[in-house]
């Protein structure tokens, strides 16, 4: 039988310390999908450097992780080491319950990864689109590069509201599909008749791309007609 010396045994937890906040619906949705070992320290590992970040941007690499004391051993346990690491992630991604990023830096491409919660949903969409650009140089405490104008999604949370998945997917088909002047105008209409609707604005650049620009003379329309042209029937919001 094996005696642990007294330097090994893990004494207990204090009253009153640091804690990490994991979901409950982690424990009854995803971890019963991990298939190995590593990709629940590689959550949990993440899960706790996101926590202990600060702004709005919070994300990690395999880097961050790995240079962790006690993280380094615990996948050096495993017989694949680093390589479980990056295998941890990659499944944590596959199951959302990680959202992960390549950024160019100075050793060419590096993930990062962010929680799959609500606010790094909002910041991955708008990454992806190209709307905010992330160093990897600086990922421990990114940096934004600020675009001159304000992009699709400034845009929409500025005049409409919070941003779901669906309306992401909707506002990056849109940026690819028409012109940048033409979005930024086509908020701006919606906003002089005071319209919060992104089905108005989306029907504005669909008629656009129809019918030209040239068709668009000011004044032409009455503002109940511009609605019911736009809304169909419905003059709400």
């Amino acid at each position: 039988m094996t005696t642990l010396s007294d330097e090994t045994v893990f004494g207990g937890f204090p009253a009153i310390g640091k804690a990490t906040v994991i979901p409950n619906i982690f424990f009854s949705t995803v971890m019963p999908r991990l298939s190995s070992p590593g990709a629940l320290l590689a959550f949990l590992w993440a899960s706790r450097l996101i926590q202990e970040q600060r702004g709005d941007i919070r994300c990690v690499t395999p880097e961050d992780i790995w240079a962790q004391p006690g993280a380094k051993a615990s996948f050096e346990s495993m017989a694949t080491g680093h390589a479980s690491l990056d295998a941890g992630l990659s499944e944590c991604v596959a199951l959302h319950a990680l959202l992960g990023v390549e950024l160019r830096g100075p050793a060419g491409l590096e993930s990062v990864y962010f929680l799959n919660n609500p606010a790094s949903r909002r910041i991955v969409i708008r990454v992806r689109s190209g709307e905010l650009r992330l160093r990897a140089d600086a990922v421990a405490t990114p940096i934004i590069e600020p675009e001159d104008r304000p992009g699709i999604f400034r845009l929409y949370e500025e005049h409409i509201g919070t941003i779901t998945p669906m309306v992401g997917d909707r506002l990056v088909e849109a940026e690819s599909s028409y012109p940048r002047d033409w979005i930024e105008d086509a908020f701006r209409e919606a906003a002089e008749l005071n319209i919060r609707n992104w089905r108005y604005i989306e029907r504005i650049l669909i008629r656009w791309a129809e019918e030209g620009r040239a068709y668009e003379t000011p004044g032409r329309d009455p503002l109940e007609e511009q609605k019911r042209r736009f809304l169909g029937g419905n003059l709400g919001h």
